[in-house]
């Protein structure tokens, strides 16, 4: 009976250490917490093995790596049809436009005010995410020299005149 229960001791002080492990912000964590929590943490694994880049992940790979890597959810920043558009992007292998909702989430990040065009001001967590409302608000949200959010907001606004969602 003492061999049974020891496999769910083993599994429970993993557990123990994954949650205390998680419950640092990324930037507390020793290389060794982070080797214990890849090595460990099954679901990690299994959405790493997937093989797939950050940009091929759904939103609740993407979610999950977040949380467990102890990095910002910007995910959590999206409802649930944002999240299942995103979803829709990745599927379509649209990865501009799921990139440009990830840049969202992020703006989002920030709290209630964030810039818009020509000087206004917008709230990022309450404003739809619609292809008016990214070329209006999102997109003059994020300074980018390179060109590269402006080709990720372009890619959003294209996708989401055929994929509209409401939130």
């Amino acid at each position: 009976m003492m061999a049974s229960s020891q496999p769910a001791t083993q599994e429970q002080e993993i557990q123990k250490r994954l949650d205390a492990i998680k419950a640092k912000p990324a930037v507390e964590r020793t290389a060794a917490d982070t080797e214990y929590l890849w090595a460990n943490d099954k679901k990690l694994a299994e959405i790493s093995a997937t093989g797939k880049s950050p940009d091929h992940l759904t939103s609740s790979e993407l979610d999950y790596m977040q949380k467990a890597g102890g990095f910002v959810n910007t995910m959590a920043y999206l409802s649930s049809s944002e999240k299942a558009l995103y979803d829709k992007a990745v599927a379509s292998g649209n990865s501009q436009a799921s990139a440009g909702l990830a840049l969202i989430a992020l703006t989002r990040t920030g709290g209630h005010m964030a810039g818009g065009a020509n000087g206004t001001t917008y709230d990022p967590i309450d404003t739809a995410i619609t292809a008016a409302n990214v070329e209006k608000y999102f997109s003059h949200s994020i300074v980018d020299p390179s060109g590269d959010s402006d080709a990720k907001f372009q890619a959003l606004i294209q996708f989401l005149q055929n994929n509209p969602t409401t939130s």
